[in-house]
């Protein structure tokens, strides 16, 4: 049979394709993370509001007692001394301390800065081991919990992939973030800016979407001994 010259060109370019090796296709990502470009593979989200009804308000009267929420707060020992929410548990990662340089600590915690160094890093298999060990029933609603919502995303993943069925993370975070929308300029223009959320004409942390300033949830100071870091215990006194 007589091959039309059209597909004799055609043929060994068809040949070629399909003798090509299988790309393997990224899975998509289930929880986009948009404001870190992380990708998240754990439960779900969950506001701070939420969170602050299943571990404080409802405190006592859970169903099953045994799957009681907890809040795992995953900020440095110094953030956690500045505020936390209430029977919050404090297991720091993906670092234990901040060291800041000379202008110090914001308000809640977190150097006001970059941060000058990292030190007593927290693997992943060390904070595996240690939420297993106050944590050991894999099924118990765990929230993770950071300043902004970045590093608790990381912290949500690595518990996941141990087996934690029900894990989902404080989206806004402790602090929080400035909300941004656009505005149209006299020009018609479109810019995008940061929203002063309770309109007093500044902008400032009390505009920042997070469990401690907008939304103005209580929050504790206490460093009771069956919530702390115990590996690091002796730093909370001189951090």
């Amino acid at each position: 049979m007589k091959i039309p010259m059209r597909w004799a060109f055609a043929l060994p370019l068809m040949t070629a394709f399909l003798s090509m090796p299988a790309v393997a296709q990224e899975p998509p990502c289930p929880l986009n993370e948009s404001r870190s470009g992380l990708c998240g593979y754990y439960h779900s989200q969950i506001s701070p509001a939420e969170a602050f009804v299943d571990t404080v308000v409802k405190r006592g009267k859970w169903s099953n007692p045994q799957r009681r929420p907890v809040i795992l707060d995953v900020r440095s020992l110094a953030e956690y001394k500045a505020g936390h929410p209430e029977h919050a548990a404090n297991v720091p990662y993906p670092y234990i301390q901040q060291t800041c340089d000379s202008q110090g600590r914001s308000p809640d915690g977190a150097c006001v800065r970059a941060l000058s160094s990292l030190t007593v890093p927290q693997t992943s298999g060390d904070f595996v081991a240690y939420v297993q060990s106050i944590i050991p029933d894999k099924d118990t609603p765990i929230y993770t919990l950071c300043r902004t919502g970045v590093r608790s995303v990381g912290a949500a993943n690595v518990l996941t992939d141990a087996g934690y069925t029900n894990v989902r993370n404080i989206w806004e975070g402790f602090v929080g973030i400035y909300l941004t929308a656009p505005k149209v300029q006299a020009d018609g223009s479109v810019k995008v800016s940061s929203v002063d959320l309770n309109h007093d004409g500044a902008l400032d942390d009390r505009d920042k979407n997070g469990w401690r300033y907008h939304q103005a949830l209580p929050y504790d100071t206490r460093l009771l001994p069956n919530l702390i870091y115990k590996p690091m215990a002796a730093m909370y006194a001189d951090d």
